[in-house]
């Protein structure tokens, strides 16, 4: 990354939880899998959107326990290396230590998103003994006294997973994607996304002060609900559920992302250009998307108004803004990962 400052960001993970429907109700509506959302708080983070569970990485995610604890599950280095391909280039969240950042973001991921919502991604199970790709769900009696504790000491999570003889289930988890908060946003993030999925969903989750609302929804529906204004999502959430809404089937969606989760992908960094009459947010694959990116530097100003600046561009692979339309606008884009074809995907009706 050019002009990297290390300081303007912050690592974390984000966690996409799939669970599969019942066949009657997936029929009736397109994909047969819900995805976990929350709606965070007035005074957190994002405020008032819809998100997936996730936060930023602690140095505790990295500690050499975690590989104490996971060898003593009959886990070897094969199963660390697995993480990453040899040979693949590393997106640039893992680039310092491919593999122990794969193990580190995972961790928390699932420590956020018990620490959120109350949903444990631990298991009991010897290596040898695992064969489902299904994620583990741990009942535990207390949840909020440890979503206290570790919310207080990160670490906590080590503690609990000795207390109840278990580990983070990190190996079903996969790498799906990585954004990078734009400069304009106060906080910014740069954030490995995966993705996992439960055969059955939860009977009740336990959130916590930050999130005002918990619920299941298919990626359509929740799009659906986007555009008419009834929720909001960022770019990157509306993004990715247009990516997954083009996968039907949770099994297949699931095979797919363990298949790619140790290749290399481009980083999602949003570049701002200011048009006459809007703005745009340009994604990696663009005609205009800048050779050389500066990811701590402000936008880009373009003296031409948005159709003017689609219009000249042959390829395209980014977010529109202007008047009431904000949309995103894929076109001759080839992508490495699911393939939307060309399409234009309103977020706001």
């Amino acid at each position: 990354m050019k002009n990297v400052i290390r300081t303007s960001w912050r690592d974390a993970a984000t966690l996409i939880v799939l669970s599969r429907k019942k066949p009657a109700i997936a029929s009736r509506q397109g994909v047969n899998y819900d995805i976990l959302f929350q709606t965070r708080t007035a005074s957190a983070s994002f405020a008032n959107s819809v998100v997936f569970p996730g936060g930023v990485s602690e140095p505790v995610d990295a500690s050499e326990d975690w590989l104490r604890l996971f060898k003593a599950f009959g886990f070897d280095q094969s199963h660390f290396e697995a993480f990453h391909r040899p040979g693949a280039p590393a997106t640039p969240i893992f680039q310092d230590n491919p593999v122990k950042r794969h193990i580190s973001l995972r961790i928390t991921a699932i420590r956020e998103t018990f620490e959120e919502l109350g949903l444990l991604l631990c298991c009991k199970q010897h290596q040898k003994d695992r064969s489902s790709p299904w994620a583990c769900v741990l009942p535990i009696a207390d949840v909020k006294q440890w979503q206290q504790q570790i919310s207080k000491n990160p670490s906590e999570l080590l503690n609990l997973c000795k207390e109840y003889q278990c580990y983070p289930d990190i190996w079903a988890l996969h790498y799906w994607s990585n954004w990078l908060t734009p400069t304009h946003f106060p906080k910014r993030f740069d954030a490995a996304f995966f993705i996992t999925a439960l055969e059955d969903k939860p009977e009740c989750l336990d959130f916590n002060a930050e999130v005002a609302h918990v619920q299941w929804a298919s990626p359509v529906s929740t799009l659906e609900r986007c555009r008419a204004r009834s929720l909001v999502l960022f770019p990157p959430q509306s993004y990715e559920l247009s990516r997954l809404s083009v996968a039907a089937d949770c099994e297949a969606l699931l095979r797919f992302a363990a298949a790619r989760s140790a290749r290399g992908h481009a980083l999602h960094y949003p570049v701002i250009v200011h048009a006459n009459d809007g703005q745009l947010h340009l994604l990696p694959g663009d005609d205009l998307y800048p050779s050389d990116v500066d990811y701590n530097n402000g936008a880009i100003k373009a003296d031409e108004t948005v159709l003017e600046l689609r219009e000249r561009s042959k390829v395209l692979h980014r977010y529109e803004s202007f008047g009431s339309v904000k949309q995103f606008i894929i076109k001759n884009f080839k992508s490495d990962h699911i393939d939307m074809g060309d399409r234009i995907i309103p977020v706001i009706a």
